[in-house]
């Protein structure tokens, strides 16, 4: 019994995971995921409350996965002792990162394209907080004197930066590809930084 209970709830989170990233979470169907499972609609209202709750069964996971990588990442860039490391470090994390997504490939879609209305419709702005928490003590850290980025500079950027991860899974790239992609990125944003800084 439990074995098919298993089997029904692995059934429906992939049927909603289908719904959802062809409608996105407001027009998503729970007639149409009952459908595609052979269940009734109560049964998921049973499972998971209601479409949010669905919806979180299927990216929490993945996001809480991310967040705590992510977390980590950054306070070990922060704790190098100067830039070419704190960049080196960055780097090895992003690449990480972007590993990870892609083995959640579709959760991540579903989070950076499909979560308006749902409690994970901030996940891209908590992200890019963090991020550009971390280049705020990366500026105090190594910009001289003759730095030209300020807060608003970096507030700019670091969302930017996670547009990059959602441009390649918007337009469902390829993981070697998305990483040649990230990997040009890391590249210009070396020389970028550095010349903003005042290090150049």
């Amino acid at each position: 019994m439990r074995r098919e209970t298993a089997g029904v709830t692995e059934s429906l989170l992939q049927a909603a995971k289908e719904e959802f990233l062809t409608y996105g979470f407001h027009d998503a169907s729970m007639r149409r995921i009952s459908a595609a499972c052979g269940v009734s609609t109560n049964s998921i209202y049973t499972r998971f409350g209601d479409k949010s709750g669905l919806f979180t069964a299927i990216v929490q996971e993945a996001a809480d996965g991310l967040m705590e990588m992510y977390v980590q990442s950054i306070q070990k860039a922060t704790e190098c002792p100067d830039m070419d490391h704190a960049i080196k470090e960055g780097n090895e994390g992003t690449d990480q990162v972007l590993a990870y997504i892609y083995g959640y490939k579709e959760e991540f879609q579903l989070l950076f394209c499909h979560s308006a209305g749902t409690e994970y419709e901030d996940y891209f702005d908590k992200l890019a907080a963090i991020e550009e928490q971390y280049y705020n003590i990366f500026a105090k850290q190594y910009a001289n004197e003759n730095a030209t980025a300020d807060e608003f500079f970096i507030h700019v950027f670091c969302r930017t930066g996670w547009q990059y991860i959602y441009e390649v899974l918007t337009h469902d790239k390829p993981y070697d590809e998305a990483a040649a992609f990230m990997k040009n990125v890391q590249i210009f944003n070396f020389a970028g930084w550095k010349a903003v800084f005042g290090l150049e």
